[in-house]
């Protein structure tokens, strides 16, 4: 079966994206250039049909099947803990923004069953792992920045260790999405932060953001050291 995948995802592949990707990610495997939508298609695909030989046969020969592994075990129908013991294999093995991101875009699943995922995402508070961190805040900027769990994903935000460059860009990133809906609760982390790095990749966000109003970037940047 993954020999066959592997064939159709060739036969998808471009020079053009494939050079465009791999400037864009970098530290993945191998890129062939493939689409992520078509990428997305095929996971859906394979969910409808015969998924398991796939995650049975999986390699880690290309970005593209990475990618597809992801897409996959984060939709595909299975019950929860099945679906936590192939990301607890998986999520080490992360090397790269794309991947991650992806993957936690993919986890809608995660509405169903917000407490147990929560809980899961508490195995990884004290990770130096820089992919794992990652993981984590981006799982909580995408599905944690609500009434119910808003207070309890800011503590877990200012527990992690981001000392590593996508790690770090990721938290700031949970920091500007904060902003959005809770503006005291942000600036109450940047103030207290003595991480100046982790300011100005927030204050980039922030920036970058059409969802801010033009006076809280402008406070923002007042925070700038």
């Amino acid at each position: 079966m993954i020999e066959d995948i592997k064939k159709e995802l060739n036969g998808m592949a471009t020079e053009k994206l494939r050079d465009f990707q791999s400037r864009l990610i970098p530290n993945s495997l191998p890129i062939l250039g493939v689409k992520i939508p078509d990428v997305r298609k095929l996971a859906k695909r394979l969910c409808r049909e015969e998924y398991h030989s796939f995650l049975i046969e999986y390699d880690e020969s290309s970005f593209e099947i990475e990618l597809l592994y992801a897409f996959v075990i984060a939709q595909a129908k299975m019950d929860f803990s099945s679906r936590i013991s192939y990301l607890k294999a998986f999520i080490p093995r992360i090397r790269d923004w794309a991947i991650c991101d992806c993957l936690v875009a993919s986890l809608k699943r995660t509405k169903q069953n917000p407490e147990l995922m929560l809980a899961f995402l508490k195995e990884y508070q004290k990770s130096t792992r820089e992919y794992e961190v990652r993981f984590v805040a981006v799982m909580l900027l995408s599905y944690y920045l609500n009434d119910e769990y808003v207070v309890e994903a800011v503590n877990m935000i200012q527990s992690l260790d981001c000392t590593t460059y996508y790690a770090k860009m990721g938290v700031a990133w949970f920091i500007a999405t904060l902003m959005i809906q809770y503006k005291e609760e942000a600036f109450a982390i940047l103030k207290s932060t003595r991480d100046t790095k982790l300011i100005q990749m927030t204050i980039r966000k922030v920036r970058d953001s059409y969802r801010i109003s033009k006076e809280d970037k402008e406070l923002i940047l007042k925070l700038k050291r």
